[in-house]
């Protein structure tokens, strides 16, 4: 179970991280405007933020479906989704100096003190 466990802190990680890849990527996007179909094509291959996060979400699916192996499905879910919501919130507010209101923290706190609850119950 432990195994499982690992599985899906690895595949947060990935998927998160492939999150924010992809805001990256986006910043680096250049007007497409009037450019060929192989010209659009050798901009988003050349975009190293893009590539990087494409790889990290195909390696999120591989430890996922290990980790799916060992942990409910029940249980997996929320955690990726709500663990992955937490890093980017974090990401997005300290690096993007993205602002959060309020009520959106007391939902950042709902969510970690939901997936400490998950993860309690399953021992």
């Amino acid at each position: 179970m432990a195994q499982g466990y690992l599985f899906l802190i690895i595949a947060l990680v990935f998927n998160a991280t492939a999150n924010i890849l992809m805001k990256l990527a986006s910043r680096r996007v250049p007007s497409m405007e009037g450019l060929s179909l192989v010209e659009k094509g050798l901009a988003l291959a050349t975009n190293y933020h893009l590539v990087l996060g494409l790889v990290l979400f195909a390696s999120n699916i591989l430890f996922y479906v290990l980790a799916l192996k060992r942990i409910n499905l029940s249980i997996a879910y929320p955690i990726m989704t709500s663990g992955g919501f937490l890093i980017i919130s974090v990401f997005s507010v300290y690096y993007l100096r993205e602002p959060l209101t309020t009520m959106q923290i007391g939902g950042i706190v709902m969510i970690a003190a939901g997936i400490a609850l998950l993860a309690y119950n399953v021992s």
